[in-house]
Formats: C-alpha cells, sequence, structure tokens
C-alpha cells in the first residue's frame, strides 16, 4: 500500500474530480466540434489508412508488376505512355 502525505489524493480521486468540475469537449464555450464530429473524424482517419493500405497491396506499381508478372520499370513506362502509348 501506498502511503500519501495527509491532505493528498489519489490519481484517480484527481482525474474523477477533475472530470466531473471542468468542461471538456463540446462543453466548452468555444467548441467549434461536437463529441460526434469528433468520432466521424477518426472514423474517416481508420479508413483513410485502410484505403492506404488496400492501394498499397493491390494498386501501386510495385503490385500491378508483381500481379503482372513484369518489371516495376515496365509498370511505370506504361502508365507514362513511354510504352503502349497507342493505347488509351
Amino acid at each position: 500500500m501506498t502511503t500519501r502525505r495527509p491532505g493528498t489524493v489519489s490519481r484517480e480521486e484527481w482525474l474523477s474530480f477533475c472530470q466531473s468540475r471542468f468542461a471538456r469537449g463540446q462543453d466548452l464555450p468555444q467548441a467549434k466540434l461536437l463529441d460526434l464530429d469528433v468520432v466521424q473524424i477518426r472514423s474517416a482517419m481508420r479508413q483513410r489508412e485502410n484505403l492506404r493500405k488496400h492501394i498499397k497491396e493491390n494498386l501501386s506499381n510495385e503490385a500491378l508488376a508483381k500481379r503482372y508478372g513484369i518489371h516495376l520499370s515496365g509498370i511505370e513506362k506504361i502508365v507514362t505512355y513511354k510504352t503502349w502509348g497507342h493505347i488509351v
């Protein structure tokens, strides 16, 4: 058991006191966001990260080269129209 100086409170007691006493988030008068806005922003961030992962794994030049069995430079030449330029 941790001994404390007289008149001190535990961390949990202090946090509980602060949360009940001080306004946070949308309860602040200057807040421009609601709690739901923050949830949506964080959800969008997770979706963005998942999309980046999908693009890297399936749509990157490296992934396309592996899928079609050609060298990375072949993909780069195709997408810049240096080769196969007659195909739109």
